[in-house]
């Protein structure tokens, strides 16, 4: 294992060089031929072959700092200078540009010989560099890749990947504590492969984090294993990327509710054998989901479960088990099949609302079966009135009420029996 520090300079270029004489010096401006209006700044350097000691050394070279005329005039067999005017190498070809190029050992390290991050090393952002990445990310550059730690420190304000390219990789743990924009996307070298994040952590109320499956079928599955929100804005999932996320905590730091806000698109479940669909701890915040849960616990907060999906609704909205303390809680699944269900329901406090107008033409129903109630405690609010008389109790499963607030549209029949000693 190795400690990796991102370094990368702003407009960095790269030239091949050999016949080098004499190892440049960090930081020191050089020129080509003597001339003064054709200068850079070294960053760093590889010696693939001879030494400079035999005169032969051959490699690639980093540099910034360039001047226009270093950049357009640059070719093959010029000769780069030091600052003395005494010659360094020769070159064996034109400058190219690799800025933020995670791929380029010249943006992990000043000197000689820096290498990019592989398997098991610690890599990690600050304040060194605040420059974003944005190329060298793919699925067959940094796909794959199981780091031992990716830690993006409070100090790095960049921004890594895009919507067209994300990093993509393998972790055992990702800590993101900076601001910035992050796309992440969980994946092997190639399509076809499991593949997986241990831990994902989010602390930063600035930062918005964009987590997605490089492949989730019946097949093959690149799934995060635990997410834990400690402060910023979260998306799981994109659409079209369905994203596999085993369980996702919500913790504001001082729980303070506006410090964390996730959404999770459709589909987000894991559908390769032993399938599973996502399990979500909320102490406090916000959270909009659109996809089925194995379970939800909520203490806090706003959880929002369905948006209205316009033209693309889903099927198979169903809540395995919710448990709420306190908090508010949406009920407004957009699933065409009319069925979505909540099979067992734990009202401790707080509110479920059924009432709101999203959605409200979609069947709903509460419990799933023998075994499988709704229980609803004193201080709890169940509201299940939302004029249209659709929310009903599953056949078999029964509605306890033991001291909480129950209301039904006008017009519902209730049966109404007692279980006493």
């Amino acid at each position: 294992m190795a400690v990796k520090k991102w370094t990368a300079q702003d407009i960095l270029y790269e030239f091949d060089y050999d016949t080098g004489t004499h190892s440049p010096v960090v930081g020191e401006t050089i020129n080509v031929d003597i001339a003064a209006d054709e200068n850079a700044v070294v960053h760093a350097w590889t010696v693939t072959s001879g030494t400079w000691g035999g005169n032969n050394a051959a490699g690639k070279m980093w540099v910034y700092n360039c001047s226009a005329n270093f950049i357009a005039n640059l070719e093959n067999n010029d000769n780069i200078d030091d600052s003395g005017d005494t010659q360094i190498c020769i070159t064996t070809g034109g400058v190219t540009l690799k800025t933020g190029d995670w791929d380029i050992a010249g943006n992990w390290g000043t000197g000689e010989d820096p290498t990019v991050p592989v398997a098991d090393d610690e890599v990690i952002f600050d304040g060194t560099s605040v420059i974003d990445v944005d190329d060298g990310i793919a699925v067959g550059e940094t796909g794959g890749v199981a780091y031992d730690l990716l830690h993006f420190k409070s100090s790095y304000t960049g921004n890594i990947g895009s919507a067209s390219e994300r990093l993509h990789c393998m972790a055992d743990k990702i800590i993101i504590e900076g601001s910035g924009t992050y796309y992440i996307e969980v994946s092997h070298d190639a399509t076809g492969q499991d593949a997986n994040i241990d831990l994902v952590i989010v602390n930063n109320k600035n930062v918005t984090v964009y987590l997605t499956s490089n492949e989730n079928t019946g097949s093959w599955c690149c799934e995060f294993l635990d997410v834990i929100v400690l402060a910023g804005t979260v998306y799981i999932g994109d659409s079209n990327i369905d994203t596999a996320v085993q369980v996702l905590r919500l913790t504001p730091n001082n729980d303070k509710p506006d410090n964390v806000v996730v959404t999770i698109y459709e589909d987000c479940i894991r559908s390769k054998a032993t399938a599973y669909n996502m399990s979500i701890y909320m102490n406090n915040g916000t959270c909009t989901m659109d996809s089925a849960a194995t379970l939800i616990e909520m203490k806090k907060g706003t959880f929002n479960y369905g948006t209205d999906l316009a033209g693309s609704p889903e099927t198979g909205m169903d809540i395995t088990t919710l448990r709420i303390y306190g908090g508010s809680f949406n009920w407004y699944p957009d699933d065409s099949g009319d069925d979505a269900f909540i099979g067992i329901l734990y009202l401790f406090g707080g509110t479920l609302n059924a009432s709101a107008t999203t959605n409200r033409n979609r069947a709903k129903v509460l419990g799933n079966g023998a075994g499988k109630d709704i229980f609803v405690f004193e201080g709890a609010v169940l509201n299940i009135a939302n004029e249209m008389g659709n929310i009903t109790i599953a056949g078999s499963s029964q509605l306890w009420n033991f001291g909480g607030v129950i209301t039904v549209d006008s017009g519902a029949q209730i049966a109404v029996t007692y279980d006493q000693p």
